[in-house]
């Protein structure tokens, strides 16, 4: 149908564009840092922000930024979504990629929070003994929502690359749903009020 293939090239280019975007910020109030917020925001292929700014308040509290993250995922991350643009171009040739193509955002959004929660975790358990503000305990900061330290509050949140990315994703569910490929319990209750 008409409707599937061009669902099918939204999403696809969604996937492409969201490639230039951030897909998590992180932003910070510091009383160093009075007049301003700090950012840091991860895009697919590097960090980018106030990196200097946000190490010297990291100093303080024994962490440095930003967190570890291995060379290779910046190089995994953006062929995990090229990956998934290629599945919604395969759709619109085929409906046999249909459930795997609805399917694999999702697996990557949940493989990246859970990795990424991980490596939050380390980054605060990974306090250098030498900080100055020795008082303060090992901490998790969240992958979304706040964190307080002291008069130190950080702020996580998803951006625009992820919302672009949940968005083609979501129109890859819509489309595998259409066709009968995603056994939804709406399809059931939408075929049982046709008749």
């Amino acid at each position: 149908m008409k409707h599937q293939w061009l669902l099918a090239l939204c999403a696809a280019a969604l996937f492409a564009v969201s490639l230039i975007f951030p897909y998590w910020t992180a932003a910070m109030k510091a009383p160093t840092y009075p007049e301003k917020t700090l950012t840091l925001q991860l895009y697919p292929f590097k960090y980018e922000g106030d990196i200097e700014e946000w190490n010297r308040v990291g100093r303080l509290v024994g962490v440095h930024v930003p967190p570890p993250v291995p060379e290779p995922f910046f190089q995994l991350f953006p062929a995990a979504i090229l990956a998934a643009g290629v599945l919604g171009l395969a759709t619109a040739a085929s409906k046999r990629w249909l459930a795997l193509a609805a399917l694999y955002p999702w697996l990557v959004l949940g493989v990246l929070g859970i990795w990424g929660q991980y490596t939050l975790y380390l980054f605060g358990h990974s306090l250098d003994p030498e900080r100055p503000l020795h008082y303060f305990d090992s901490f998790t900061p969240p992958i979304v929502g706040i964190l307080t330290l002291g008069k130190i509050q950080t702020y996580h949140f998803p951006n625009v690359g992820s919302l672009l990315f949940s968005v083609a994703g979501a129109l890859l569910v819509l489309n595998a749903w259409w066709a009968g490929k995603l056994p939804l319990p709406w399809r059931r209750a939408v075929s049982v009020s046709q008749r």
